[in-house]
């Protein structure tokens, strides 16, 4: 079994490197601070979060995204689909990406 979870974790690894994701403070995406970072994949439009999601769900108003745009895979869950909350995310990071840049 732990070569199985091995083999997922490196898949996901690469995929999180080919997806173009970045990890940012929750803010950088428009949501409060308190919901700590994220992952973001503007290329494949969803925003992923690493380990336990309660603070995202709570502060950042996630825990009222449809059952059908989340996915767990190992220690990320995924959040991606049509749904008002994931595409102004994507849209607050796009539109501030570059301020982001410049600042770090």
């Amino acid at each position: 079994m732990w070569e199985l979870e091995q083999k997922i974790e490196e898949l996901l690894e690469e995929y999180m490197e080919s997806s173009g994701a970045v990890r940012v403070n929750a803010k950088h995406v428009g949501l409060d601070r308190r919901c700590g970072f994220v992952w973001i994949s503007t290329d494949e439009e969803w925003i992923a979060v690493e380990g336990n999601t309660r603070s995202i769900d709570y502060y950042g108003g996630f825990e009222y995204i449809d059952e059908q745009a989340k996915k767990t895979i190992a220690q990320y869950t995924f959040y991606e689909g049509e749904c008002e909350r994931i595409e102004s995310c994507l849209e607050f990071y796009r539109d501030h990406k570059e301020e982001l840049q410049e600042a770090v």
